[in-house]
C-alpha cells in the first residue's frame, strides 16, 4: 500500500527503508506500530468490502443472463416459426401462380 511516495512498512518506491523523520512526520514511535496495524485493518476491509462487491456482481450478471438465455431462446423459436410459416406461404403463392 502506497502513501504520498512511501509505502506502510516505511521504504520508498526502491525499499529504502526511510527514516523515521520522512516516514513518521509528526508521530511518536510509540503511535507507529499502532498506525500500521490500523492500516493494514483497513486494507483487510477495504479488499473484503471489493470482494463482496465483486461477488454480487457477478451473482446479479448471472441472473441477467439466464433471463436473457431464456428470452432468446423464445424469440428464436418464433421466429424459426415464423421462417416455416414463410416458406409455407411461398409454396401457396407458387401453386397459386403456377395455377392461372
Amino acid at each position: 500500500m502506497k502513501s504520498f511516495g512511501h509505502f506502510v512498512d516505511g521504504t520508498d518506491s526502491r525499499g529504502k527503508l526511510l527514516d523515521d523523520r520522512s516516514y513518521n512526520v509528526g508521530m511518536s514511535d510509540e503511535n507507529a506500530p499502532a498506525m500500521r496495524s490500523d492500516l493494514n485493518a483497513l486494507e483487510i476491509r477495504l479488499l473484503e468490502g471489493i470482494e463482496k462487491s465483486e461477488t454480487t456482481l457477478l451473482r446479479e450478471f448471472r441472473k441477467w443472463a439466464i433471463s436473457f438465455e431464456s428470452r432468446f431462446r423464445a424469440n428464436q423459436t418464433l421466429v424459426e416459426g415464423f421462417s416455416d410459416r414463410m416458406v409455407s406461404l411461398e409454396e401457396r403463392v407458387s401453386d397459386l401462380e403456377a395455377q392461372r
